[in-house]
């Protein structure tokens, strides 16, 4: 997932997500239902950026991507979105869609982020227990 429910929540208010999820109070229940809505918004954006952006492991995800799928999964919290909301979603689809055509950058200029194609080469340490090494055991 490209955001947490931490993330989404220090954007919209633990209140807002509580009653969205239609929980009590923030705890598992409300948090299971944000993750559901994360990680839908993160296959979403997969679709859009997976030609220009492959996150390595642990690697801190950009901030416009998680802006983008907390505004998403935001939306589609609601059973009858509101305007703003609605307007929200459009915008980030709109930036999703030229994310996936090169017009933005997704990775803050830096050249490093993508995946790239072909194959790895490691130098090799040379041989730690050879004959001539161990000659005198």
């Amino acid at each position: 997932m490209y955001a947490t429910a931490d993330d989404i929540r220090a954007r919209y208010g633990e209140d807002v997500l509580v009653q969205l999820a239609g929980a009590d109070a923030w705890g598992p229940v409300a948090i299971a239902a944000v993750n559901l809505k994360l990680a839908d918004a993160s296959v979403l954006a997969d679709g859009y950026i997976a030609k220009y952006y492959a996150p390595a492991p642990g690697a801190v995800l950009p901030p416009l991507l998680v802006q983008l799928v907390c505004k998403i999964a935001y939306c589609e919290m609601h059973r009858v979105p509101t305007e703003e909301a609605s307007r929200q979603r459009a915008e980030a689809m709109k930036v999703l869609g030229d994310i996936s055509r090169g017009l933005v950058k997704i990775d803050e200029g830096r050249g490093d982020l993508p995946a790239r194609d072909g194959a790895v080469l490691v130098e090799d340490p040379g041989r730690t227990f050879s004959r001539d090494r161990l000659g005198g055991f």
